[in-house]
């Protein structure tokens, strides 16, 4: 049935299945697309609507590094990597001030600067901020140590309560207590990143257009599940995270984004979760 729908879904653009036998959902499978050009697409991405051919959608990464390089440059800055990383690592570069950072090509492409102290943002000012925020709300940041900025701090609010806001939202003008704001975390959700291989699973509060808008800026683009209304939203992330411990997968950045090879042991998760609340309701 899988790979009858895939098939399917390469016949109605015209493109055509070069691999001699199906392979699973989640394995890249050779395809040439109808313009001509060999390329590996996931059948259950294919299926899902992502695109077939990374180079008619100028996602592959010789040209993603291209206009990498070609921005690094207008912004008066060297590349100082020696080969490409991926859109989603860390390049070291030099800015136009002299001063080494390491952006994300991703986040160069989608406006970012290239220079972490020239925009202020590099860790100890972030940090800084971050702090200075907290205490003027008339909180306390328990953290022994910087996590980063878009990692979750554990904080006790003016009230006693313990939260754990990002320093970025934070920073952005959101307080530091859920409690305190009347909310909690009821949505869930599980998004990919096809170019980069990248699968994120995470959690927010109400309407999850924001946080997912995020996440799409970010390449994260296709949206695998979404369950909002759902009071065991922050189990169901802990249950996902103690599963990828306990296969051995490390995260490739954070704390919740993993090799899009996880994306079957995390979906079987999910809707095993789903499964046994229907039949417990």
């Amino acid at each position: 049935m899988a790979e009858g729908a895939f098939r399917s879904a390469l016949a109605m653009v015209g493109a055509s299945l070069l691999e001699p036998v199906y392979l699973g959902a989640n394995e890249p499978h050779r395809v040439r697309c109808p313009n001509g050009h060999e390329c590996r697409p996931r059948p259950a991405l294919v299926r899902r609507g992502a695109a077939i051919c990374q180079i008619c959608t100028e996602r592959d990464p010789k040209i993603v590094e291209a206009k990498f390089r070609a921005r690094v440059a207008e912004l008066g800055g060297v590349v100082l990597e020696p080969q490409w990383l991926g859109a989603t690592t860390p390049h070291r570069v030099r800015c136009a001030q002299g001063h080494v950072s390491a952006p994300w090509p991703s986040g160069v492409q989608q406006g970012q600067g290239i220079c972490r102290v020239c925009a202020g943002k590099d860790p100890k000012t972030a940090e800084a901020a971050f702090r200075e925020r907290v205490a003027k709300l008339g909180g306390t940041v328990l953290e022994p140590k910087w996590l980063g900025n878009h990692a979750p701090h554990q904080v006790w609010c003016a009230k006693g309560h313990t939260g754990t806001p990002t320093p970025s939202n934070v920073r952005a003008g959101c307080g530091i207590c859920r409690i305190c704001a009347g909310k909690s975390w009821d949505v869930f959700y599980v998004v990919t990143d096809d170019l980069n291989e990248v699968v994120k699973f995470g959690i927010t509060s109400g309407n999850p257009r924001l946080r997912l808008s995020h996440h799409e800026r970010d390449g994260l683009d296709q949206i695998v599940r979404l369950m909002e209304g759902n009071p065991e939203a922050r189990k169901l992330e802990n249950a996902c995270i103690a599963a990828m411990r306990d296969a051995g997968e490390k995260p490739v950045r954070g704390r919740e984004y993993f090799h899009i090879r996880t994306l079957g042991t995390i979906l079987d998760l999910v809707d095993g979760w789903t499964d046994a609340n229907r039949e417990t309701a």
